[in-house]
């Protein structure tokens, strides 16, 4: 008994080789699902992400202040 190992890719349910590799004309065998992982984004309101944002910075109250009008002019 020989083992080939494959690498292919999901699209919605159907499987393609990825490579220029043939499968045989008949055989057996298992398939291993590889997961991505994405990480979870949790659902903030624009008031939370920016607190998140200037925690994450470690802006205090003035610096925070001083960016959102730096924001605010490059907009316009």
């Amino acid at each position: 008994m020989s083992y080939l190992t494959l690498e292919v890719e999901i699209d919605h349910g159907k499987v393609t080789l990825k490579g220029p590799s043939k499968l045989p004309d008949k055989g057996s065998g298992l398939l291993t699902i590889f997961q991505s992982e994405t990480p979870e984004t949790p659902n903030l309101t624009p008031l939370q992400a920016l607190e998140t944002l200037q925690n994450h910075l470690r802006l205090d109250a003035g610096k925070a202040a001083e960016w959102m009008t730096a924001v605010r002019d490059a907009r316009h």
